[in-house]
């Protein structure tokens, strides 16, 4: 296992590489000159070109790429050229605000999920089970930018039990942020519980027709041992594959959800780098973001093996 995991933290580095050359590279291609947003319209051309002087871009593409990513090895993610404050720590205070809104989000989309999933399985065909998969259906295919607009038109404004209120960290005062991350972490998480509610009746579907639940039963077992004590740990690795995918896609996908509920979070911050043309903001928050997926992914890889004790590696 040892061996396996320092296997996969080689492969991360070409991984880590090649998104780093991809984000500079667009980056770079967006139109938009960051010390003409900076300075204003009304700029001299020698302002400018201080300007550019000054944060580096009047360099050739291929040593600003070098420079950064030297930094980036010796753990300098640089500085904001709209601030001038160092980037590594501000990605962490926002990444904290993010991961706490998406256990938020996690917590509400599989407590839905899976035992819907579960029930739409063994009731396979039944009323149970179309409920079950509209409501999946609806889940995927509702964006969270609408879906998380109806909450606020109805819960927050119209009946004005989510009243909008300022960001307060968890730890901090966990009542008030629980106002905060009720609606948002609701938003992703339905929209995140419907592919997983899918994936869960597939999963023991396809269990629940093995012969060694047949076996089970034939012994005169509970449906209840039958399929927890059976089926859900045979069931458990596509489910547990796709719910790490979705956790990447939480983190670093929290963008227009973190805009919409005006949360402080990374995707927020990138965003706003985006908007200012802020280079390094965005290069070393997408980076940031890549490494904690491809993090979780190794951490799925690992989960396995306990899952099923069958998978060496």
């Amino acid at each position: 296992m040892g061996r396996y995991i320092l296997n996969r933290m080689v492969t991360m580095i070409p991984i880590l590489f090649g998104i780093s050359v991809l984000v500079f590279t667009i980056m770079h291609m967006v139109p938009g000159d960051p010390a003409s947003i900076m300075l204003g319209t009304n700029a001299t051309p020698e302002a400018i070109a201080a300007m550019r002087q000054s944060m580096g871009l009047d360099k050739p593409v291929v040593t600003q790429y070098l420079n950064w990513i030297s930094g980036l090895l010796q753990g300098n993610f640089g500085e904001s050229v709209r601030t001038g404050e160092a980037i590594l720590p501000e990605i962490l205070d926002r990444f904290s605000v993010t991961l706490q809104l998406s256990i938020f989000a996690a917590i509400i989309g599989w407590t839905i999920a899976v035992p819907v999933g579960i029930v739409s399985a063994v009731r396979a065909h039944t009323s149970i089970d179309v409920v079950g998969r509209i409501a999946a259906m609806l889940g995927i295919s509702v964006p969270n930018f609408a879906f998380g607009t109806l909450l606020l038109l109805t819960l927050s404004l119209y009946f004005g039990w989510f009243p909008p209120v300022d960001y307060v960290d968890f730890w901090v005062d966990p009542a008030e942020a629980f106002k905060v991350f009720i609606l948002p972490a609701v938003t992703m998480g339905v929209v995140l519980a419907g592919g997983i509610m899918r994936m869960t009746r597939s999963a023991f579907l396809e269990t629940l027709d093995k012969d060694f639940i047949r076996t089970a039963r034939a012994k005169g077992n509970t449906e209840w041992k039958v399929v927890f004590g059976h089926a859900f740990r045979n069931s458990a690795l596509p489910i547990v594959t796709l719910a790490g995918m979705q956790i990447g896609y939480l983190l670093g996908g929290a963008v227009i959800v973190e805009q919409l509920f005006s949360i402080p979070g990374l995707g927020q911050y990138i965003l706003d780098g985006i908007h200012q043309r802020d280079y390094p903001v965005v290069q070393g928050g997408v980076l940031f973001v890549a490494l904690v997926f491809v993090t979780v992914n190794l951490l799925v890889d690992i989960i396995y093996t306990w899952i099923d004790p069958r998978i060496k590696y």
